[in-house]
């Protein structure tokens, strides 16, 4: 529920004067028990900023609460196969602030003393700490994208399959039915060659 401090914090966030801001551990800690007289761990953050939008009214205020988050992480080389590497930075933001519709396709909601916040979140990881663009053109490379192994797999298959079925169509139906009953001299590629159509002269 949003208080009296809270709602006027909120509106610091959304007029940008002080951002909403967390941070998120780079790794998971370790499972594995350290000596007594080791180190203990310290974990290492990585800051997460929320760019809260929305619009400021004099009684009330409109808070986008659907919000993109962009994780980037760093691949790493380990022992075990699963273990993806660590955090590497991220930011978050709010889509459609000005969009003032109602109901359950709503994207910002009005707000006053005592409302509740309900905040939805689209993740998104990258592999890499670069964004996966090209030539000014997106590349997502399966990462929520359109194009996957399986694509380029179903598509080799079917351009196979495309050839297997064409060739087996010209040799098994037209072209018997292009020799039946013909001169192989007239019926062949070679038809304005030397002697039968074949290449070969013809004995005296």
């Amino acid at each position: 529920m949003i208080t009296d401090p809270f709602f006027h914090l909120l509106e610091f966030y959304i007029h940008n004067d002080a951002p909403l801001s967390c941070r998120i551990p780079s790794r998971p800690p370790p499972q594995v028990t350290s000596p007594s007289h080791a180190k203990p761990y310290e974990p290492e953050y990585v800051p997460l900023i929320f760019a809260l939008a929305g619009t400021l009214q004099l009684s009330h205020l409109h808070v986008s609460t659907h919000l993109n988050i962009l994780l980037h992480s760093t691949p790493k080389h380990h022992l075990h196969p699963h273990d993806s590497g660590v955090i590497d930075s991220g930011a978050a933001y709010s889509i459609s602030p000005l969009s003032h519709t109602t109901g359950p396709a709503a994207l910002t909601k009005k707000l006053v003393i005592g409302d509740p916040l309900p905040l939805s979140f689209s993740v998104r990881w990258f592999p890499t700490p670069h964004l996966p663009t090209g030539n000014g053109k997106i590349e997502w490379a399966g990462m929520g994208g359109h194009f996957y192994a399986s694509t380029f797999f179903y598509c080799m298959v079917s351009a196979i399959g495309g050839v297997v079925c064409t060739a087996a169509w010209f040799w098994g139906i037209v072209l018997p039915k292009r020799l039946k009953g013909r001169g192989l001299g007239g019926a062949t590629p070679l038809g304005y060659g030397v002697g039968n159509g074949w290449g070969v002269g013809k004995r005296d």
